[in-house]
């Protein structure tokens, strides 16, 4: 993965004041049998490094990012090399999105219409009327597994943290909370963003989460409050004051992709062998590959393609 460096220099300095990234994953309990399991997470620095790797606008950053928010949160209950995939097909102008999140921390993806085509500027933050009919699907792999559970759900509200919390209501028949949200100043840039999540453990009492669920309705824009530089621990005890709460870990988290050119370069000596050699011989050169998830590009020469048709004939047969 190339790094691009934000330029905005207003930002960075704003960025600086910030805490760090993270996710912190919690428990809230009213008495034994009678709790919530949660993660709060902190994602304004990578968040703003993927709309500068993918050069996105405010509605293509917004949507990618609360993707990219929504599914760090859903990795709360992953554990070692766990990951999952989220990803949304539908006929609005968004067409969709992939977003891959791990256990680790890293998440990377990529809308799948830049720009994102719209007839009149932006009245509102409302997502719905880009997303249109469609579905909803994640993969999730447990710890050292190539096996994924897969499940998905109609989109239903045009709004991720929504259609998220559905999904889980639809597929996995459980009960959650799932706020996403970011926060943009008058340049458009975006200055807070995060999530909350928030999961009923069995025998939770509809009393307990009715309480839980007016805190969650009446709290402050998370992306607001993080802007304004509220560390996570701190939005948790400002929702939930009084409320017995048991900090259980704490994640670091980034834009992170493992593409790499020596990956891209096995990619292209793997493919079909005619195809390699018709590339070898009508090119275009150089040849410039792209990571989807990234947004990086990576370009070889003609002489770098013939070398890989050469090492893939073996006997050293020219065919170009």
């Amino acid at each position: 993965m190339k790094h691009i460096e934000i330029e905005d220099p207003k930002l960075l300095a704003h960025l600086e004041q910030l805490p760090e990234d993270g996710l912190d994953i919690f428990i809230l309990d009213e008495e034994r049998d009678n709790a919530v399991r949660g993660a709060v997470l902190n994602a304004t620095a990578l968040v703003n490094a993927m709309r500068s790797a993918h050069e996105l606008g405010i509605l293509e950053s917004l949507i990618l990012g609360q993707a990219y928010i929504g599914s760090l949160l859903m990795t709360r209950s992953l554990k070692g090399t766990g990951r999952l995939n989220l990803e949304i097909g539908c006929a609005g102008p968004v067409a969709g999105l992939s977003v891959e999140a791990t256990a680790a921390g890293d998440v990377r993806g990529y809308l799948k219409q830049v720009p994102i085509p719209v007839e009149a500027p932006l009245e509102s933050f409302d997502t719905s009327p880009f997303f249109g009919p469609g579905i909803l699907t994640v993969q999730r792999f447990a710890d050292n597994s190539d096996v994924p559970f897969t499940g998905n759900t109609d989109l239903y509200y045009g709004n991720i943290g929504e259609d998220i919390a559905r999904y889980y209501l639809v597929s996995e028949q459980t009960r959650t909370s799932v706020s996403v949200s970011m926060k943009f100043d008058r340049e458009g840039r975006i200055i807070g963003a995060g999530g909350l999540f928030i999961e009923a453990l069995p025998g939770a009492s509809d009393s307990f989460l009715e309480d839980i669920q007016k805190r969650i309705s009446s709290m402050d824009s998370i992306g607001e409050t993080i802007a304004g530089g509220t560390a996570n621990l701190e939005i948790l005890e400002s929702i939930f004051t009084g409320c017995r709460m048991e900090k259980m870990e704490h994640r670091s988290v980034r834009f992170h992709c493992p593409c790499s050119r020596e990956r891209f370069k096995g990619f292209i000596r793997s493919m079909k062998l005619e195809d390699l050699n018709d590339i070898a011989r009508k090119g275009p050169f150089p040849l410039v590959t792209q990571c989807h998830n990234c947004n990086s590009t990576y370009t070889f020469s003609r002489d770098e393609i013939r070398e890989l048709l050469d090492s893939r004939n073996g006997s050293g047969r020219k065919e170009y």
